[in-house]
């Protein structure tokens, strides 16, 4: 375990990064947390850079030129909370409360003070060694991704990547399905909500599409690895509550699974249809692949075994550049983006114990 004061400084960092309500409907708030960061690595004498992609932050901190052995990748963002409450942190027992407190502010406190720890034993030996591995801090990952991992991986050389991103101890993740996001659109005839067969209900065109899609996704395994599809977002109508409505419209989040071609689903589904088809988003499946620094990771893991997720991260855009990787963390009881958030503190040390010994064995530069 961290020494007593170790553990005291990664708890209250902690806090304080969930003390910034760092959600995107509060743009301003993000850059605070971004400058939160900065201003700690400055005080700690940590070289980083800070970039920005269409209002969206990312800090990295890497060796100045070549490649960095192993990358500890993390975000600062959170989703919307209802109670303004939650960016209060509390403990009650052995677990402390918050948003962010799993997903995933935990993951940037251990990280900058890991690196921290690393750096001065550096200092404190021989010569001029580097620490072996790097930092990736982004504040997009609850809306994609798209401006900071995606654009961060196109200037990272790494060998491997950790996504310490929401948490089961228990699980190493080196897979996760890819998503659609599919929007219908159907067209009907308006007509008064008296004489309805004068029109034709767009949302029963929308209905009957649906149906059609659904075929699509029968076949189903007791492990769940299996294309799955959900109905997120529906409206008919105009505001009228007497008219037929002319337009429908859905939004249809769809997982899919290696086994899976993304693009040919696509195709079906606009060739069986009525409805207009907009895809909003296809992203790939995550594949983690074999490494040996993943070798490493499993034994000092405490027992963790190697297995798949069904959610999602930014961990598929370094996958796709051909970098091995997983995903893993700290024990939040499942508790991501629910009122009741919260990482139980004693797995969030311990998790801290297993990074430093896996990062004990990569060789210094």
């Amino acid at each position: 375990m961290p020494t007593p004061p170790l553990q005291q400084e990664i708890l209250e960092l902690t806090q304080e990064l969930i003390r910034i309500p760092s959600t995107h409907s509060r743009p301003q708030e993000i850059w605070n947390c971004a400058f939160y960061i900065e201003k700690w690595l400055k005080s700690n004498n940590i070289r980083y850079e800070l970039q920005e992609s269409n209002g969206i932050p990312t800090i990295m901190v890497l060796p100045e030129k070549g490649a960095v052995p192993v990358l500890l990748m993390s975000h600062f963002d959170v989703v919307e909370a209802d109670d303004e409450m939650i960016f209060t942190p509390r403990i009650e027992g052995d677990k402390l409360y918050g948003r962010g407190a799993i997903d995933d502010k935990y993951g940037v406190a251990l990280s900058l003070i890991l690196y921290r720890e690393h750096k001065r034993a550096c200092e404190a030996g021989e010569g001029n060694s580097q620490v072996p591995f790097g930092l990736l801090f982004t504040g997009d990952e609850e809306i994609g991704g798209a401006n900071g991992v995606a654009v961060a991986a196109k200037r990272i050389a790494t060998d491997f990547f950790l996504a310490i991103d929401g948490g089961r101890p228990d699980l190493i993740v080196t897979k996760e399905k890819g998503i659609i996001q599919l929007e219908l659109e159907a067209h009907g005839t308006a007509a008064h909500a008296a004489r309805p067969w004068l029109g034709q209900s767009a949302f029963d065109i929308l209905m009957d599409d649906y149906q059609k899609m659904q075929k699509h996704f029968s076949s189903t395994t007791s492990d769940h690895w299996h294309r799955t599809m959900v109905l997120t977002k529906c409206h008919a109508g105009n505001g009228s509550t007497n008219i037929v409505p002319e337009k429908a419209k859905a939004i249809f989040d769809i997982r899919y699974t290696e086994k899976d071609n993304a693009e040919a689903l696509v195709a079906d589904i606009r060739r069986e249809v009525s409805s207009d088809v907009t895809v909003h988003a296809l992203e790939p499946v995550f594949i983690g692949r074999p490494s040996p620094y993943l070798d490493q990771l499993v034994a000092h893991s405490g027992g963790a075994r190697v297995g798949f997720e069904h959610g999602a991260s930014d961990a598929r855009y370094l996958s796709q550049l051909g970098i091995p990787g997983a995903i893993w963390g700290a024990d939040g009881e499942m508790t991501q983006h629910r009122h009741d958030e919260h990482i139980v503190v004693p797995s969030m040390l311990r998790f801290y114990d297993c990074l430093d010994g896996f990062l004990n064995t990569i060789p210094h530069g």
